[in-house]
């Protein structure tokens, strides 16, 4: 009897202590859900104000790419007015130079004994145009002389002589020549060439179609420069002009593509 008296008393035991740790685990359950729930509001304040925060960083970014893409928009749209201008102004200037011819590789000082334009007017009538009609008229030189005015002293090579002429019509005599021959010699032995005078941007663009140029040959399409800086391109006996490189290579893009069928 002692003995079950005994381990009853244990198992009360037991059961008293596994109730007082049940209620202090309530007890510890019930102040966790009070805090928690004191803090929801201060939580959901934090969190309202988070995404405030968010939304106007979205709204932020959203118009800086607005700003942006006008900027882009606006800059293109500058650079393209720019470059029509630049166009315009390189026009105006090759203009001024419509009745310019350079003559390139006539020996420094061959004109001490007369003058720049009898030297020119001399080469002209004998190796440029020696079949000219003199009865037309003289070559109406107005200015000749060389550039540039000062001479490098390290220069080995002659400076170009630029010619401008009272009646461009005459220099468009000259240039056919002078493209057909390329170079012309003199009785004293020397060598020299004709060019139109153009601007430092003509050129440029004038360089940029040579490859366009054989790639047309290549295909049976003459094609040459016209107007200082355009390409034209004899297609089925139409002549077709292009204002700049990348229209004639849209050109050449569509006849290569016909040719595969």
């Amino acid at each position: 009897m002692a003995s079950g008296t005994k381990g009853s008393s244990t198992v009360e035991g037991l059961m008293g202590q596994i109730l007082i740790d049940l209620r202090a685990l309530k007890l510890l359950q019930e102040e966790t859900r009070r805090e928690t729930e004191n803090q929801l509001p201060q939580l959901n304040t934090h969190l309202t104000h988070l995404s405030s925060r968010v939304s106007q960083m979205e709204q932020r970014v959203s118009d800086l790419e607005d700003v942006e893409s006008r900027t882009e928009s606006t800059t293109s749209q500058i650079q393209s007015e720019l470059e029509d201008l630049q166009l315009k102004l390189d026009e105006v200037e090759n203009r001024s130079r419509r009745s310019n011819l350079r003559f390139v590789g006539v020996p420094e000082g061959i004109e001490a004994a007369s003058s720049v334009i009898n030297v020119i007017s001399d080469l002209i009538n004998k190796f440029v145009l020696p079949d000219r009609d003199r009865a037309g008229g003289d070559l109406s030189i107005m200015r000749a002389h060389r550039v540039p005015f000062t001479r490098s002293i390290n220069s080995k090579f002659p400076r170009t002589i630029l010619v401008n002429f009272r009646d461009f019509r005459i220099k468009e005599q000259i240039l056919p020549q002078a493209r057909t021959m390329r170079v012309f010699k003199s009785d004293d032995k020397f060598t020299f060439r004709v060019f139109a005078d153009m601007s430092a941007e003509a050129a440029r663009r004038r360089r940029k179609y040579v490859g366009l140029i054989d790639s047309f040959k290549r295909l049976g399409a003459p094609a040459g420069i016209v107007q200082l800086a355009k390409l034209k391109v004899l297609h089925k006996g139409q002549a077709k002009v292009f204002q700049n490189v990348q229209e004639g290579t849209n050109f050449l893009e569509f006849l290569e593509k016909s040719r595969r069928g």
